[in-house]
C-alpha cells in the first residue's frame, strides 16, 4: 500500500512538473514569437476605462457563477451563506489555477463537505452539474459562432472543433444516463478483475450487472449520484443554463472590448459572437491536462483563432488573452489562495 501511494505521489509530481514546463514554454514561445516590444505597445494603447470595465464584468461574472451554484445547492437542500459560497468558489479558482487538470470544482466540493455537514456525494454532484451546464453553454456558443469564422479555418482546426463538440456530447450522456455509467463501471471492473486474477491465479471472472452487487460502495456512489437528479425539473435546468449562457456572453463582451480597444476597430454583434465562440473553443482545448489550468494552450488557441477569424494581429490577440487570463483567473485564484492560508493560520494550535 505504501509503495502504491509513493508511486501515485511520484506520478503526480512528474505530471505537475511537466505541466509547469509546458505552460512556461508555450508562454515564452508566444512572447518570443510576437516580440515583447510589440505586445507591450498594443497593451499600452488600451484605455484605462476598458480595463475598469473588464474588471467590473469579471465581478459580475463571478457573482453569476456563485448564484448559479447556490441555486443548485438550494435545490439539493444544502444551505450555505452567500459569503461562504464566495470563499468556496474563490478557493475553487485557486485549485483550478494551480493544477494541470483544472480540478477547481473538485477542490470547491471537497471544502464544501469539510466546512459543512454536506454529504460528499451531494457536494461533488453540485460541482459536476455546475461544470456540465457550463460546458453546454460552451457548446452552444461554439455552434453559434461557427458560421462567422469556420470558412476561414484550416482542416485541422475544424477537426479540433468537431472533437470538442464530441466531448461535450459524451459528457452530457455520462451526466444524465445511468445505464452508460453502469456499463462503464462494468467494463472497468472487468479489466481490473482480469488484471488482478492474471497476477495472482491467472483466472478470468466475468463481471456483469449482477456482479456490481459485490461492490456496495460503487453502487452506493452511483445511486447517490443519480438520486440527486430527482431534485431538478426541466425548469431548473433552464434557469441554470440561462445563467451559464449569460456568463459566457459577458465573457465574450469583455474580451471583445479588450480586442477592439487595442486593435482600434468598431465593436459589433458579429465581433462579440465570434470572440465568444473563440473563448468557448479555447475553453474546450484547455481541458487537455498538459498545462497549468490550460494557460499557454488557451492563449495560443485564442491568438490563432482571433487572427484567422477577425484578421487582427497576433500581438493584439495575445495581449487580450493575457489580460483576460490575469483578470478572470489569476486575481480570483490569488484571493482564493489567501483565504486558504488565512483559514489554516487561524486553525493553528496556540503555543
Amino acid at each position: 500500500m505504501t509503495k502504491a501511494k509513493d508511486s501515485s505521489k511520484a506520478i503526480k509530481i512528474i505530471r505537475n512538473l511537466l505541466a509547469i514546463f509546458v505552460t512556461v514554454s508555450l508562454i515564452a514561445f508566444l512572447i518570443y514569437r510576437f516580440k515583447p516590444k510589440n505586445i507591450a505597445e498594443v497593451i499600452r494603447t488600451l484605455d484605462i476605462w476598458v480595463i475598469f470595465v473588464a474588471i467590473l464584468i469579471m465581478v459580475i461574472m463571478f457573482v453569476i457563477k456563485i448564484v448559479r451554484w447556490l441555486y443548485i445547492l438550494r435545490k439539493l437542500d444544502v444551505k450555505i451563506s452567500f459569503f461562504q459560497a464566495i470563499q468556496l468558489v474563490l478557493i475553487g479558482s485557486f485549485g483550478a489555477a494551480v493544477t494541470p487538470a483544472k480540478v477547481g470544482d473538485v477542490v470547491r466540493a471537497l471544502y464544501l463537505s469539510r466546512w459543512t455537514n454536506t454529504k460528499e456525494s451531494t457536494s461533488f454532484f453540485s460541482a459536476i452539474l455546475d461544470r456540465v451546464t457550463d460546458l453546454i453553454s460552451v457548446g452552444i456558443f461554439s455552434l453559434v459562432a461557427l458560421p462567422f469564422f469556420i470558412t476561414q479555418l484550416n482542416e485541422k482546426i475544424k477537426w479540433v472543433i468537431a472533437g470538442g463538440m464530441l466531448i461535450i456530447i459524451v459528457i452530457l450522456l455520462l451526466m444524465f444516463n445511468s445505464q452508460i455509467i453502469r456499463r462503464i463501471i462494468i467494463i472497468i471492473s472487468k479489466l481490473r478483475k482480469r488484471k488482478s486474477d492474471s497476477s495472482e491465479e491467472n483466472e478470468e471472472t466475468e463481471i456483469s450487472e449482477e456482479n456490481l452487487k459485490s461492490s456496495p460502495r460503487v453502487l452506493r456512489i452511483l445511486d447517490d449520484y443519480y438520486s440527486h437528479l430527482t431534485y431538478f425539473t426541466p425548469s431548473s435546468y433552464v434557469i441554470i443554463l440561462s445563467l451559464s449562457i449569460l456568463f459566457w456572453a459577458l465573457l465574450g463582451i469583455q474580451v471583445s472590448l479588450l480586442i477592439v480597444s487595442m486593435a482600434n476597430i468598431t465593436i459589433s454583434v458579429q465581433v462579440i459572437l465570434t470572440v465568444t465562440g473563440i473563448m468557448a473553443l479555447a475553453a474546450i482545448v484547455s481541458l487537455i491536462p498538459i498545462s497549468i489550468s490550460g494557460i499557454g494552450i488557451r492563449d495560443a488557441t485564442i491568438t490563432v483563432l482571433v487572427f484567422y477569424s477577425l484578421a487582427i494581429g497576433y500581438e493584439v490577440a495575445f495581449g487580450a488573452s493575457i489580460i483576460q487570463t490575469a483578470v478572470n483567473m489569476l486575481i480570483p485564484a490569488l484571493i482564493g489562495g489567501l483565504i486558504l492560508l488565512i483559514r489554516k493560520w487561524k486553525k493553528r494550535p496556540n503555543k
